[in-house]
């Protein structure tokens, strides 16, 4: 009768395990459990699996759905492993970084901001204080939840295995396709280590058209703006942060993605900036742009 039992639920311990691992899955999401938590009783999943997969050897049940129970844990055990790596990602904190005019006397500066990941931090008070005390500019700090953990985690293996470029990847793409053409600076910038983010693929373009010619610049722009590889201006983040590093910097104008205005107009009227926003939709739009600046 126990065989009988066992025989006429063939899919159990598939469903048990199954079950397990979205209960799981969600507890981590809402931030009941933490990585640790989670990584381990999948572990222990595993070996119990196996434990009992090698008990039945012997006996009358189905062995197949065991047998594949144990490759799935073991699976997901791997797959959810680099979640203990991030468990103490606790902040992201963002901060300004020098506006870098890659090709000298262009006038183009390219617009970013530093965004770095804190861990083993008291709390959210004692990250201020340090800062504070240090005399560092910050913009913001962002408590990291386990949600945002769990897509980094997967955005990094989709990565790791070719199945998806990352942003700066994909904006160095877009730049050399439009361009057509190797820049010595350019490719010096698009090789750097730690870089991230498709926001400089206007500023890029833009010192690289200044350099060879195809138009005169006397002012200080300061530029963001990811791009695509017909010249599309494509929207870009952080532009709270960027426009206030322009404006600290003495820049009278900001250009950024036709997108991004409403946004950074607001910005301007909350903060009362006196800083010029200039809203493109493609490249030939904003060197045309540039050139009127420059008669005025």
């Amino acid at each position: 009768m126990k065989y009988e039992f066992k025989n006429r639920h063939p899919n159990l311990p598939v469903v048990t395990m199954t079950l397990v691992y979205f209960i799981e899955l969600f507890l981590y999401l809402i931030n009941f459990i933490s990585g640790f938590f989670f990584v381990n009783v999948l572990f222990l999943m595993s070996i119990l699996i196996l434990f009992f997969s090698l008990v039945i050897m012997k006996t009358a049940i189905s062995k197949p759905p065991f047998v594949f129970s144990v490759i799935f844990s073991v699976f997901l055990f791997i797959y959810e492993m680099p979640l203990i790596l991030i468990d103490n990602h606790q902040y992201l904190i963002s901060s300004p970084n020098a506006p870098e005019e890659l090709i000298k006397g262009s006038g183009i500066f390219l617009l970013s901001i530093n965004v770095a990941t804190i861990g083993s931090v008291e709390n959210e008070q004692v990250l201020r204080d340090s800062y504070q005390k240090g005399h560092t500019k910050y913009f913001e700090i962002i408590s990291v939840k386990n949600h945002a953990r769990y897509f980094s985690k997967n955005k990094a293996i989709i990565e790791s295995v070719g199945l998806y470029k990352d942003e700066f990847e994909q904006m160095s793409e877009n730049v050399a396709g439009y361009l057509n053409t190797s820049n010595k600076a350019i490719d010096e910038f698009l090789t750097r280590d730690g870089s991230s983010g498709s926001s400089a693929g206007l500023g890029l373009v833009l010192s690289s058209l200044s350099e060879q010619g195809e138009f005169e610049n006397d002012m200080l722009i300061g530029v963001t703006g990811a791009i695509s590889k017909t010249g599309k201006v494509k929207e870009v983040g952080s532009i709270n942060e960027k426009i206030q590093t322009a404006n600290e910097n003495g820049f009278s104008h900001i250009i950024l993605p036709l997108a991004n205005l409403s946004e950074a107009k607001e910005v301007k009227k909350k903060l009362n900036l006196p800083i010029e926003i200039i809203g493109v939709h493609d490249v030939d739009e904003t060197i045309q742009l540039i050139k009127e600046l420059n008669k005025r």
